[in-house]
């Protein structure tokens, strides 16, 4: 009976994760589709996931390892408004060579109406979303199969 439990919770979480990562994956090319695209510019970097505090370097060191970290973005409310928001990043890279630089210009997309939900359109972010969707089907299927 233990073991249905676990595979059951293994299940779960797998598909949670998976939702979770996949919809930073889809949701850039989502909003390119459906929503307003404007071009926007990386002010800084979260100093932590759940920090208010933004940086001005892209890696961070935390427990000896140095890690990539979420970057800031400044952008316009809609296409053609002098308004801008600054928005954080979901989703946030662990590779350190490909990250995002202080200034850099950036294609922003979200939905109609929506600026609070603006994401970065970029192969480096919705890379790892990907890839951590692909690691939440993979425990599923641990879950699943009973194998692993």
């Amino acid at each position: 009976m233990l073991r249905f439990i676990f595979r059951i919770l293994f299940v779960v979480l797998g598909l949670g994760i998976f939702g979770y990562f996949g919809f930073d994956a889809v949701a850039p090319l989502w909003y390119r589709v459906t929503g307003t695209v404007v071009e926007g510019r990386v002010i800084g970097f979260l100093a932590g996931k759940h920090s208010p505090s933004v940086q001005p370097e892209p890696t961070g060191v935390r427990k000896g390892r140095r890690l990539a970290r979420r970057p800031v973005f400044r952008h316009p409310v809609a296409l053609g408004a002098k308004d801008s928001l600054d928005t954080r990043s979901r989703t946030g890279g662990f590779l350190l060579f490909g990250h995002y630089d202080l200034h850099q210009s950036v294609t922003v997309v979200m939905p109609k109406g929506q600026p609070e939900r603006a994401q970065i359109l970029g192969f480096r972010l919705m890379f790892m979303g990907v890839i951590a969707s692909l690691f939440g089907l993979f425990i599923a299927w641990m879950g699943w199969s009973g194998k692993g």
